[in-house]
């Protein structure tokens, strides 16, 4: 059964149960009522009623009107016997019988009961529904046949046909009322089937391969949302698509180029071209140096992206730590020319995090600064507290980044311009890396342009508490 069949038999059940609720309660409700008042407008009844007001005419009150109930019932045109001390039945009134009423005063209190003990009060509603006696245009009393009685109460033959008129009414309205009220929830129910339908034809072109495809969305609605979320869902698996395909592919080059020295290499040493001398054989040895290094990024990255990525923490000291990093690429900056400064304050608060892929990440901001400043720059390396943590910054005066690309920076295989391409050093992992580990420290890395030219690279990491260091 489709989902649109059954929201259509669920609808049309509660509107079943609904229409027949109401069909019958209306139904019984009307006949009461109409019984109701057949009896007390009835002959007999008016005869009962006017042997009342005679009683009240002749003695001016209803003070003992109970007991003169038996010696009334002749001049109410019933038979003797009927009553109190009777079979319990009044009498007949033409086609029905009354078996029981009460006689209420004119606040309502109850002075008189054919088959029972007068006492107690009419409500409101009780008097409504009573016969009232009028005396001279004033309410004197009022009587009430019981319930059995108006129930009991058979109709003629205008008011029995004028009861099946108004049931052929009802039972006519109620299956109106049921076909529209389905017809109504049949289009609501189709709103909501036809929205899921498209998003199921929707998932099943995505499930092809047809990453292109989206579902149309015009309402604000739960459904609606649902349609939004769907597409942004695809809009990212095409996003990531198309950088799977641009990382694969970038990773083959990098792996291309290593490959083909080292194939040339081996081939010209094979053929006698070169002697396997050290000269000969260190292009080869660096550029399996260069896979190397490759491998581990893409290692680290997988790791990252896995949730595998764990640093192995420990409390440290980060002043010692940066300063120790910078002295390590201090030499190998100068052989280039550049000038490297560190701006350390003597006392740092102690961060949590693993020291070797800190130092990693601090290493390569520094080699990503020195691959990019031409020679004759400046490097700088700086560290201070600031929004509640650590914050360290490597600041260069190199030719920049322009600002619509400095959040690509931190994307793998990534290079803005030429002055930044793979013939400089490096495949483009090395920012995406050390984000990836400064978050798994929970910290942040952001890039944005020196002031005055260049660019600066910067990560915050949360200090130690004044607990946890003591």
């Amino acid at each position: 059964m489709s989902l649109y069949q059954k929201g259509l038999l669920a609808f049309a059940l509660v509107i079943l149960i609904a229409v027949a609720a109401v069909l019958l309660l209306v139904s019984r409700q009307t006949e009461t009522g109409f019984r109701q008042y057949a009896l007390l407008y009835s002959g007999r009844a008016q005869s009962i009623g006017a042997g009342l007001l005679t009683y009240y005419r002749t003695h001016g009150s209803w003070e003992g009107v109970q007991a003169a109930l038996p010696a009334l019932t002749p001049a109410m045109g019933m038979p003797q016997g009927m009553g109190r001390g009777g079979s319990g039945r009044v009498g007949e009134m033409g086609n029905a019988e009354i078996w029981d009423f009460r006689v209420a005063d004119a606040s309502g209190r109850v002075v008189a009961h054919l088959n029972g003990v007068p006492g107690g009060k009419l409500t409101s509603t009780q008097q409504a529904r009573a016969l009232p006696l009028i005396v001279e245009g004033a309410t004197v009393g009022y009587l009430l046949p019981d319930a059995v009685s108006a129930r009991s109460f058979v109709l003629g033959g205008p008011e029995a046909q004028f009861i099946q008129q108004v049931r052929a009414a009802l039972w006519t309205g109620a299956g109106v009322a049921f076909l529209a009220a389905l017809l109504v929830s049949g289009l609501l129910v189709r709103g909501i089937v036809a929205p899921v339908q498209r998003l199921t034809q929707a998932a099943e072109q995505i499930a092809q391969g047809d990453l292109d495809v989206r579902a149309a969305v015009s309402a604000n609605d739960e459904i609606g949302q649902l349609g939004r979320a769907f597409n942004a869902m695809a809009e990212s698996l095409a996003r990531s698509q198309v950088i799977r395909r641009a990382q694969t592919a970038d990773i083959a080059h990098e792996l291309r180029n290593p490959l083909a020295v080292l194939r040339g290499t081996l081939e010209a040493i094979a053929d006698g071209v070169y002697a396997p001398t050290p000269e000969n054989l260190d292009p080869a040895l660096a550029q399996v140096q260069t896979l190397t290094r490759l491998v581990e990024d893409l290692r680290v990255l997988a790791l990252a992206d896995a949730g595998e990525l764990h640093p192995a923490r420990a409390r440290l000291a980060p002043g010692i730590l940066l300063a120790r990093v910078a002295e390590a690429h201090r030499l190998p900056l100068e052989e280039q020319e550049l000038t490297l400064t560190c701006v350390l304050p003597d006392a740092l608060p102690d961060i949590s995090g693993d020291s070797d892929r800190l130092a990693q990440v601090v290493g390569n901001l520094l080699a990503n600064a020195a691959h990019h400043v031409p020679a004759g720059g400046t490097v700088q390396l700086t560290a201070a507290v600031e929004e509640g943590g650590l914050i360290a910054r490597v600041i260069d005066d190199g030719p920049g980044v322009p600002e619509t690309d400095l959040p690509r920076l931190f994307e793998r295989f990534w290079r803005g311009d030429p002055s930044r391409s793979r013939d400089t050093g490096g495949a483009g992992l090395g920012l995406a890396i050390a984000r990836r580990i400064i978050e798994a420290h929970e910290g942040r890395m952001w890039a944005e342009a020196t002031p005055g030219g260049g660019l600066t690279v910067a990560f915050w990491l949360p200090t130690l508490s004044d607990e946890a260091r003591l």
